[in-house]
């Protein structure tokens, strides 16, 4: 056996025993980093299969549904592409299906875009799945602004709903309400948040219907010169940071409004989380 099967082998041991935890145990984790029926909880997750978790991700998405209830909200995000950007995707030219679209934002946002339930926002770039009370009304319009993090947004009603955003074995920098974040402070920022121009996007909704929507995309200038480090910084520095671990799962979470009062701090006192072009080294 070589060295890399031998190293998987005893990871399938310790997930199977040391790790192991069932949808039991995450509640109680979940309850204690403040998830309570009636909640809004938002998740990015990362499917790890020696994550130590007791169950299939369909398994995973009942529990994050229980963790709420039918009272509460459970939102995940779907984007139709990955690994290119938003522009990228949009040059492509294909169409954002509203019920065909697969979510590739992992394997657990996938699952609960099929689960019963759920709701789909007619975004050409981010569209957002809801589950629970109100998600109809949570995703509706996201097809009527062009800034789709912007405060005619579903990311809006997060910050509304004082919504806890929660990665599973994902790191900060999947958060995307940090975006809608930068959108509040656009006017301050060192360099542009949105390309000049908009961009065109298709949508096909549940009628079957499809139509074009004007977007406004992140300008590669934000892309390149973002330090989500310093941001990081500042949401430890203020406590509003937790990290947990339930089996072999790392848990990453933060209040959407303690979100906004971070880089608040950040602009006021002129600690830039941006390098300015000048001051960039590739």
């Amino acid at each position: 056996m070589n060295h890399a099967a031998f190293k998987n082998t005893i990871k399938r041991w310790l997930a199977r025993s040391l790790w192991a935890y069932g949808p039991d145990r995450l509640l109680r984790q979940l309850r204690r980093i403040g998830v309570t029926e009636g909640s809004t909880l938002v998740v990015h997750s990362s499917w790890n299969a020696y994550n130590g978790f007791r169950g299939k991700p369909a398994d995973l998405v009942r529990a994050f549904k229980a963790a709420v209830g039918e009272s509460g909200l459970l939102v995940m995000t779907s984007l139709p592409y990955q690994n290119m950007s938003s522009a990228q995707w949009l040059a492509s030219g294909k169409p954002m299906n509203v019920r065909r679209s697969p979510s590739m934002m992992g394997l657990v946002s996938e699952v609960f875009r099929r689960s019963e339930g759920v709701h789909r926002s007619l975004s050409a770039t981010h569209p957002l799945l809801a589950w629970g009370r109100d998600a109809a009304a949570f995703v509706q319009g996201h097809e009527d602004t062009d800034r789709p993090f912007g405060a005619g947004s579903p990311f809006a009603r997060l910050l509304e709903r004082d919504a806890l955003v929660l990665g599973f074995d994902a790191p900060f920098s999947t958060f995307t309400f940090h975006m809608y974040v930068e959108d509040q402070f656009a006017d301050r920022l060192p360099v542009p948040l949105y390309e000049p121009e908009l961009h065109s996007g298709k949508v096909i909704d549940y009628a079957g219907t499809e139509s074009v929507q004007r977007i406004r995309v992140p300008s590669a200038l934000a892309n390149r010169h973002r330090r989500l480090d310093r941001i990081v910084a500042r949401h430890e520095h203020n406590g509003a940071l937790g990290r947990a671990r339930v089996g072999n799962t790392q848990l990453v979470w933060i209040r959407a409004s303690a979100m906004l009062q971070g880089v608040k701090e950040l602009v006021d006192s002129g600690q830039p989380f941006y390098d300015t072009p000048a001051a960039h080294n590739p």
